[in-house]
């Protein structure tokens, strides 16, 4: 309420002015001791019991839906009133009247009402002493009467008038402070307070006693200030309550996080303050209403204060608004939003607010108005349903706006006409939407607003607009609409063969559209079909609209195509009751569909007498992309349509009576248990069987209806039935209540985040609970109560056995301590039952939901909950629990520190494959040597190539030094490594590799690099094109590659080839024996011989290389051909086998002289040899027979030379230097005459091939020495195995004598083998 300020009966001068006028000099004022008669006289008591004043700003009202004005809101001046000011009443208070008693003079100004929550910024309102006040003025008397306790008040030292009250001054009727309130007079407590707490609290006595006490003194903190006033508070003993209203969205402001808020005010003013639960508060007729209360209890100084701080957070939430203007027309809308909304536009930017303005071109929710009588104006309603301008801003902004567009509204009713105009319904698409413009185009094109007909068989198109401008939005709305062409499809004619054609036109119609066949049809031909259903439910013609005529006849001819795919066989329905078509969806369709390969097609929920229609589509249905058949199906097909749908009905039907007969019940609920019986049948149908199909239920005012099979009803109705009593029972007993103590250590965990233990057992026990500074209380039915108060005893004791660790970690160690998807924490709450860990979770923003907010009220003055810092991991459970999982957390902690030693190095991207290995191998090798952890990101996933990469190393510090230093050798190596490339001519190539690599391998070792040369220099594939040769390594090692293969191809590029003509015969004295005389002359002179194959008659040896080295190996080649023309030796054939000795004295004349003899084979004879004893079945012992008794046992036998018949000699041809061949031929010469003398050969077989060992003894010393004794020549053979005997070649004499030396070391060594 707001007070004006004080004015008399009578116009003209105000009473003080009068006064004034009377003196010329200052007044000064007399105080008395006495109360002036007036004063005493009771008055009217002002219409507020409630007041607050204060000196700063305006104070609130008590309610924030008082009348608006501008100037409180602080948007203009306020106009001054119509009509003649009243005069004044004498004010005691002035400071005009007695300037003695307060500041300087100052002009009066009439008082301004402003909400509670209005603007935060308002010109205050002010009584005519300058003293703000809330518009609760005590009349004063006319006469100069001060209060009577003033003098009191002065002797205490604190102001003399509330004009000097700096701070807040609280107004008092009498019987809210009566004397007996206090145990001491009032002046006595404010002056022990003022001595307590250094304030300058005072109090004054109006008319009708109203009291005001308020502080003075602008240096004094505000803080004292309260204090000041709540030890005051605590000294009065009377208690009251009061109802504050605030606006319902400013409730969890002051309630604030887990009631923080809500528990600063009441420690600050000392009064109780309850916030009602939303589901206490009745829902907002409409916004501007939305009010709520809030309940404080206290001393009135307490309730004065709690008051104040809760209007002013209700101010700061509630200056803006959010309402919608439901006495609009819809019809009007888009005359107040403006062509493409810019009167909307222009009113929020003049006004600040926010506007929207729905969109209205077609009647839903209500029918359009009549067309009025020529020259009379249209009856528009207000629009229904929540079809309304919303409008949203500062209070004050939104008002005048919404007065604004009301004017609008009011004018505009009496400026529109409307019109109707009936067109064909198919065709209105094609005025407004998305085949024709857009509403806002046809509006700002016409001037006219048009609104088309809703769901229905009504084709009226209304008009709306001025009368000069209607006409023309008419005529663009058929030039619209007759823009297409349209043709019509009758399905029933189409299928006039067909047994009851109208029954399968609509089962058609209802399949095509249900597998949205008809809106591909229309997108692929660029059409538009209308599928529409007369009144009694047959399909009405097809409408086919295109702005192409050849598009309609395309859709037309497919569409007859699909109608010849689809026979009457293909289909088939089933009359099922309504209540199983949702049951039908979930879990029959899916096994009917999969296993009979029939598409079902449910009737819609407004459609219940409908059939269920089954489509029978193959195994084709069950693709994602399944296309409708087209073309008349074969009379085999048309079979397997009949089988799979008859399966399909057989299935459904057999499902479906299988269930019990469906019936419904009805049952009256009083309206305020349907919440409860809602939550209770949900629970219960929860519980059921699942093969049972679910109840449905329905409410309709008070009745609650069943519907579903008979014998599940006939349970739950008997269920809901003695639910309904019992809660009707519970109700009459909802005034019981108790109390008991509980921990408040655990009231947090009581309540739950967010409220949600509280509200879990308040469902659960169905009863109300509040937790407040270690009490619980809880009201509801004696039994639920005190069942209530059983579990919540119990969990304080089982909460007193918590414990609550706060362990400190840093950071970064969370995630490894949560491990991969919370495994870690998992496993250990699992090993220790009941243990809850929580890790910090990131800063998010708080929310104001319902819950919290009412978990934070019902705590009262509870504290809120610690916010966990981040370094903080909580462990609370059982304490054996959570003792386990504590140190189990901090040993693993340690391990992490441990093993967490990081270090990184930065490597190129390119390094990173040669780095990991092939497979991984090198790394591993790291890995492996160390034992650290090394994370090397992929190069793949890098946005830039050039920019260096980080590899990771962790693990001890020791591990990750040594793999660090590792890493950073091979990344040395690599920064220094380049990639050069050198163009080679492919025909070189060949040259450069050698033979297996020898070449290449041998350039990269002289160079300093590895013998692994397929990493160093890569050649192209053979098959490839291209000549570039790449070399990768360090700086030196590649030049000095490529100087080397430069220089090759340079000598190579520089060679020339030259023939030496060498006779065939000569050739094998080039190649030697193996090549190594071709090999040898090649490194010599640095040249390429080829020479020709034996037998393919060609004498050219081609030699290639540098012009000097082939002269100079040809001018060799030569030479040597010529000398060895060679020297003819006869030698005689008897003793041709004892000189060659098996071709060795041939190789040594080779090796040492460099002499090669030839021999014509077809002359040599054939070699004198022994018959082998085992062969021919002579008694030799075996092998197994007695060592010692065999060891004498041998086969010898003897060949004369002389007799064997062997006449003649074999010519040795000798090639090599002369001085080669005349040393070689004095060899030959003392070989002839030493073999002549040999005129016995021997061949002894020994019986054991094994005992072959101890002839030749270590290193050949045996039959050294046997040769030496004997002077004979002695051969074992190399493999024993083939019974090849020991051949002896000498003298008579001899060969006997080496038989028995040999005989001696075989036995001798067998003796020495057994011992």
């Amino acid at each position: 309420m707001a007070s004006a300020g004080a004015s008399g009966a009578n116009g003209g001068l105000s009473a003080a002015q009068r006064l004034m006028q009377k003196h010329d000099e200052a007044h000064q004022t007399t105080v008395e001791d006495v109360p002036d008669q007036d004063d005493l006289t009771q008055r009217p008591h002002p219409l507020s019991s409630s007041v607050l004043e204060s000196a700063d700003e305006a104070a609130p009202a008590p309610g924030w839906a008082a009348p608006m004005s501008a100037k409180a809101a602080g948007k203009r001046k306020e106009e001054p009133s119509v009509g003649t000011p009243r005069a004044p009443l004498l004010d005691t208070q002035s400071d005009e009247l007695f300037p003695g008693l307060g500041g300087p003079s100052k002009p009066s100004q009439a008082a301004s009402t402003a909400p509670i929550w209005g603007a935060k910024k308002s010109t205050p309102a002010t009584n005519g002493n300058g003293v703000a006040t809330n518009g609760t003025s005590t009349p004063t008397s006319e006469l100069n009467t001060p209060p009577a306790n003033l003098k009191a008040a002065t002797k205490t030292g604190v102001p003399a008038a509330a004009s000097q009250f700096t701070g807040p001054v609280y107004t008092f009727q009498p019987k809210e402070l009566p004397r007996s309130a206090t145990k001491k007079p009032l002046p006595d407590i404010l002056r022990d307070i003022n001595k307590k707490y250094r304030v300058n609290l005072a109090q004054t006595t109006g008319e009708g006693g109203v009291i005001k006490i308020g502080a003075a003194g602008t240096q004094i903190p505000e803080s004292v200030k309260r204090q000041a006033f709540k030890a005051l508070g605590d000294q009065i003993t009377t208690k009251s309550s009061t109802r504050v209203p605030i606006p319902r969205s400013a409730r969890a402001h002051i309630i604030g996080k887990q009631g923080s808020t809500i528990k600063s005010l009441q420690e600050m003013s000392g009064a109780r303050i309850q916030m009602p639960k939303m589901e206490d508060t009745p829902e907002p007729v409409d916004d501007d209403d939305d009010t709520i209360y809030v309940v404080v209890e206290g001393n009135p100084i307490a309730i004065r204060m709690a008051e104040e701080a809760v209007g002013k957070i209700a101010s700061e939430r509630g200056a803006t608004l959010n309402t919608k203007l439901r006495s609009i027309p819809a019809e009007l809308y888009p005359f107040i939003a403006g062509p493409y909304n810019s009167a909307a536009n222009a009113l929020e930017e003049a006004h600040g607010i926010q506007i929207r303005v729905p969109p209205h071109h077609t009647w839903t929710s209500q029918p359009p108005p009549p067309v009025p009588p020529r020259g009379t104006a249209p009856a528009f309603v207000p629009a229904v349903g929540d079809n309304h301008i919303t409008l949203a801003g500062d209070r004050a902004a939104v008002q005048a706006a919404r007065a604004e567009i009301e004017r609008l509204a009011r004018e505009l009713q009496q400026q529109l006409s409307l019109e109707q105009l009936p067109i064909n319904k198919g065709r209105h698409q094609f005025i407004i939407g998305d085949r024709g413009v857009p509403a806002q185009e046809f509006f700002a094109n016409t001037g006219c607003a048009i609104i088309l007909p809703g769901e229905g068989d009504d084709d009226t198109i209304t008009f709306v607009g001025p009368a000069n401008q209607i006409q023309q939005a008419m005529d663009k709305a058929m030039d619209l609409a007759m823009g297409m062409q349209s043709s019509s499809l009758d399905l029933t004619r189409q299928l006039r063969n067909v047994k009851s054609p109208h029954e399968h036109a609509r089962n058609l119609t209802n399949y095509l559209r249900n597998r949205k066949e008809i809106e591909r049809i229309e997108k692929l031909h660029h059409a538009h079909i209308v599928t529409p259903f007369d009144p009694n439910g047959a399909v009405a013609p097809w409408e086919l609209y295109s702005r192409d005529g050849k598009n309609a006849i395309k859709a037309q001819s497919e569409i007859g195509r699909i109608l010849e795919a689809h026979p009457p066989s293909r289909m088939a329905t089933l009359p099922i009751d309504p209540f199983f078509h949702q049951h039908l969806q979930k879990d029959i369709m899916p096994r009917v569909k999969n296993d009979f390969s029939v598409h079902v097609v449910v009737p819609n929920a407004a459609d219940t007498d409908a059939p269920v229609l089954l489509v029978f589509e193959g195994e084709g249905g069950l693709e994602p992309g399944y296309e409708v058949p087209r073309g008349r199906p074969s009379a085999e097909e048309v079979k397997t349509f009949q089988q799979g749908l008859a399966d399909a009905q057989k299935h459904i039907l057999d499902i479906i009576n299988a269930q019990e007969k469906i019936t419904s019940t009805s049952i009256d609920v009083p309206a305020i248990f349907h919440e409860k019986l809602r939550k209770y049948i949900k629970k219960e149908q929860q519980n059921r069987s699942p093969d049972q199909i679910p109840i449905r239920v329905t409410a309709n005012r008070t009745l609650v209806t069943l519907r579903g099979p008979a014998p599940a009803v006939e349970t739950l109705a008997a269920k809901v039935k003695a639910f309904v009593e019992q809660a009707i029972e519970d109700e009459k007993e909802r005034g019981f209540s108790l109390s008991f103590d509980f921990p408040q250590k655990h009231a947090n965990q009581l309540i739950g985040k967010n409220g949600s233990n509280v509200h879990d057992l308040r469902e659960r026990f169905d009863v109300e609970i509040q937790v407040n500074d270690g009490k619980v209380e809880v009201k509801g039915p004696k039994a639920k109560a005190e069942a209530a108060k059983s579990h919540i005893s119990a969990l304080g004791r089982q909460w007193a056995d918590e414990a609550t660790y706060v362990l400190k970690v840093e950071p970064k160690y969370h995630s490894e301590l949560i491990g991969a998807k919370g495994s870690q924490i998992k496993k250990l709450e699992n090993r220790y039952n009941n243990v809850q860990i929580h890790f910090p979770r990131s800063a998010r923003p708080v929310k104001d939901d319902q819950s919290n907010a009412d978990a934070a009220s019902d705590a009262g003055r509870r504290g809120g909950r610690r916010e966990q810092q981040p370094d903080e991991v909580i462990v609370k459970g059982p304490k054996k629990g959570a003792d386990g999982a504590r140190d189990e957390i901090l040993s693993l902690l340690q391990y992490i520190k441990d093993t967490s030693h990081i270090a990184t190095v930065s490597v190129q991207p390119s390094q990173i494959p040669s780095l990991i290995g092939q497979r991984g191998v090198e790394m591993d090798k790291v890995r492996q040597e160390t034992g650290a952890k090394i994370d090397i990101p992929n190069a793949r996933d890098l946005k830039d190539p050039s920019a260096r990469v980080d590899i990771q190393i962790k693990g001890t510090k020791s591990a990750v030094t040594q793999a660090k230093k590792m890493i950073e050798e091979k990344k040395e190596i690599f920064d220094r490594t380049v990639t050069k490339t050198v163009d080679v001519d492919k025909t070189y190539h060949r040259g450069l590799i050698g033979a297996k690599g020898a070449t290449i391998n041998d350039i990269v070792v002289k160079a300093g690099g590895s013998n692994a040369s397929g990493q160093i220099v890569q050649f192209p594939k053979a098959d490839a094109d291209g000549n570039i040769i790449k070399i990768t390594g360090t700086v030196d090692v590649v030049d000095k590659i490529i100087a080397t293969i430069e220089k090759m191809v340079a000598e190579w590029e520089s060679q020339e080839t030259e023939v030496a003509d060498v006779p065939t015969d000569k050739h094998r004295s080039l190649i030697g024996r193996g090549g190594d005389i071709k090999r040898d002359l090649e490194t010599k002179f640095s040249v390429t011989l080829d020479i020709p194959r034996q037998g393919s008659g060609q004498t050219g040896v081609k030699i290639t290389g540098l012009p000097k080295d082939v002269e100079s190996a040809k001018a060799y080649i030569l030479n040597l051909v010529k000398e060895q023309e060679g020297e003819t030796i006869q030698v005689p054939r008897k003793v041709h086998h004892a000189v060659s000795d098996n071709g060795q004295f041939f190789r040594r004349l080779r090796n040492d002289l460099k002499v090669v003899v030839d021999v014509n084979k077809s002359e040599v004879p054939a070699k004198p040899a022994a018959t082998s004893t085992r062969s021919n079945g002579s008694s030799m012992p075996l092998i197994t027979d007695d060592t010692e008794a065999a060891a004498g046992a041998h086969d010898f036998k003897t060949v004369d030379v002389s007799e064997t018949g062997l006449d003649g000699e074999i010519p040795w041809v000798l090639r090599g230097s002369p001085e080669s061949i005349a040393k070689a031929r004095d060899s030959i010469v003392a070989a002839i005459e030493q073999a002549l003398k040999y005129s016995t050969i021997g061949y002894l077989t020994l019986p054991d091939p094994h005992t072959y060992r101890y002839v030749i003894g270590q290193a050949g010393s045996k039959v050294n020495s046997i040769r030496k004794a004997t002077g004979c020549k002695i051969t074992v053979p190399r493999d024993q195995a083939k019974d090849e005997p020991i051949e002896i070649v000498g003298s008579a004499e001899g060969v006997e004598k080496a038989r028995e030396l040999i005989l001696n070391a075989v036995k001798e060594g067998s003796s020495a083998n057994r011992s």
